[in-house]
């Protein structure tokens, strides 16, 4: 588990998807970095969230932004969000040998709705009605997201609710700290959430 360090969170609702993570990176008992970016934009409608080792996370992501953008070439259309999912289980799959230490949550808007799905380092892929987690925090989180969640929940809720159970994460995982991140993903896009935003969905 030293690998899996810190938290992310995903959850799914009508409108759209909520993200969010924290931003500690460690190596062992030594917090090597608090600016550790684990949300990243994949496509202008997918999102991932992602804990692991960084390295592997850049890696990782290079990668797929590179699929995205060659499909968007060769197709005239973006990819859809299972599509790149399904990528992303093809690449872990093939590295299983030496995998990527790297597990996360991929997510996006498509024609028919939002698409939320948990990856493990080694391709399996889960498609989630609700929400997810991963990291050295997830069982606490998983804790505040099972207590917490609603079928009816609104993109704004989802975002707090993820805010909070990385914040609740940050007080209990010694590998999860410093600062909580939060994205969504609506009709609009994918958009980080500002520090003030966060600093209201957590008051």
């Amino acid at each position: 588990m030293f690998g899996f360090t810190g938290t992310v969170v995903g959850l799914r609702c009508k409108e759209g998807i909520a993200l969010a993570s924290d931003t500690r990176g460690t190596s062992y008992y030594l917090v090597v970095s608090k600016r550790v970016p684990k949300l990243f934009k994949l496509d202008d409608f997918i999102g991932a969230a992602i804990a692991g080792n960084s390295g592997d996370i850049q890696s990782f992501v290079s990668l797929l932004r590179a699929e995205a953008n060659l499909y968007r070439l060769n197709q005239g259309r973006h990819i859809t969000t299972k599509g790149l999912v399904q990528v992303a289980s093809n690449l872990l799959f093939g590295r299983r040998a030496f995998p990527y230490i790297v597990a996360g949550i991929i997510s996006g808007i498509d024609p028919e709705g939002p698409n939320l799905y948990f990856l493990d380092p080694v391709g399996g892929k889960i498609e989630e009605e609700k929400f997810a987690s991963a990291g050295t925090g997830s069982t606490i989180a998983y804790g505040v997201l099972e207590q917490m969640y609603r079928e009816d929940m609104s993109l704004e809720e989802c975002a707090k609710l993820a805010a909070q159970s990385i914040k609740t994460a940050i007080e209990r995982d010694a590998a999860t700290g410093e600062k909580t991140v939060v994205a969504i993903i609506d009709k609009n896009g994918y958009r980080e959430l500002s520090d003030e935003e966060i600093a209201n969905l957590l008051r």
